[in-house]
C-alpha cells in the first residue's frame, strides 16, 4: 500500500480511536466504572501506536529512495511496542488469575464489544487483510516490497480485536458457567499470540534494515 494511502487511512483510525479513547474515559469516570476507564486507556496506547505510524509515513513520503527502509524502522518501533502491550496483558493476567477481582460480567461484556466493534471498523478502514499474515524467513526481496509499517499498524488493531473477541468468550463462560479464572487464562493466551506477532513483526523489520 501507498504511504500516501496508509496516510489517510491511519488519521481516520487514529481519529476514532481518540475519540473513543475519549469517551471511554469519560463515561468511565461519571459511571465509576473501572472496566471502563481502563478500557480507554488501553485505546490510548493504540493512538500512539498509530501516531508512530502516521510520523513514519510522513517521513517515508518525503524520503522516496529510503521508503522501504524508514517504513521498515516503523514497523520495528511499533513491534516493540506491541510486545511491551503482550507482556502487559501477560503480566495482569496472571495477577488476577493469582488474585482475582469481582467482575461485572455485564459491564464488562458491554466494554469488549464496543471495542470489538471499534476494532472492526478501523480493520475495514485500513482494508489490509492481505497482509495480516507474515512469515519471518521470507525472501529480502518481499521484505523490501512489504509495507512493514502498515503491518505494524494492522497488526495493533488486529492484537487489539483478538483481545476483544477472547475477553467476549471468557466473560459468556464465567457469567454462565462460573469459570472465573478462565478471563485471565485467556488473558494469557492472547498475550503470547500478541508476542508472537510482535517478534515475527522484529525478525522482519531488521532483515530489512540491516540488509546488505
Amino acid at each position: 500500500m501507498e504511504n500516501s494511502v496508509l496516510k489517510k487511512r491511519t488519521i481516520l483510525v487514529l481519529l476514532v480511536t481518540i475519540f473513543t479513547m475519549v469517551a471511554e474515559i469519560y463515561f468511565g469516570i461519571i459511571t465509576n466504572s473501572m472496566a471502563l476507564t481502563a478500557d480507554g486507556f488501553h485505546m490510548g496506547t493504540h493512538a500512539f501506536a498509530f501516531l508512530i505510524t502516521l510520523v513514519v509515513c510522513i517521513v517515508a513520503v518525503a524520503y522516496r529512495d529510503k521508503e522501504y527502509l524508514i517504513n521498515a524502522w516503523g514497523g520495528f518501533l511499533s513491534a516493540i511496542f506491541l510486545g511491551m502491550t503482550s507482556l502487559g496483558i501477560i503480566t495482569e493476567s496472571v495477577m488476577r488469575y493469582f488474585h482475582p477481582m469481582t467482575i461485572s460480567f455485564a459491564e464488562a461484556i458491554l466494554v469488549a464489544s464496543l471495542g470489538l466493534a471499534v476494532n472492526m471498523l478501523c480493520i475495514f478502514v485500513m482494508g489490509g487483510h492481505e497482509h495480516a499474515h507474515h512469515d519471518c524467513h521470507n525472501e529480502k526481496e518481499h521484505n523490501h516490497a512489504e509495507n512493514l509499517n502498515f503491518k505494524a499498524a494492522y497488526l495493533h488493531i488486529l492484537a487489539d480485536a483478538l483481545t476483544s473477541v477472547l475477553a467476549i468468550g471468557a466473560l459468556l463462560c464465567g457469567q454462565y458457567f462460573g469459570y472465573i479464572k478462565l478471563d485471565p487464562i485467556i488473558g494469557v493466551v492472547g498475550g503470547i499470540i500478541i508476542a508472537k506477532w510482535s517478534i515475527d513483526l522484529i525478525c522482519s523489520s531488521v532483515k530489512v534494515i540491516f540488509a546488505k
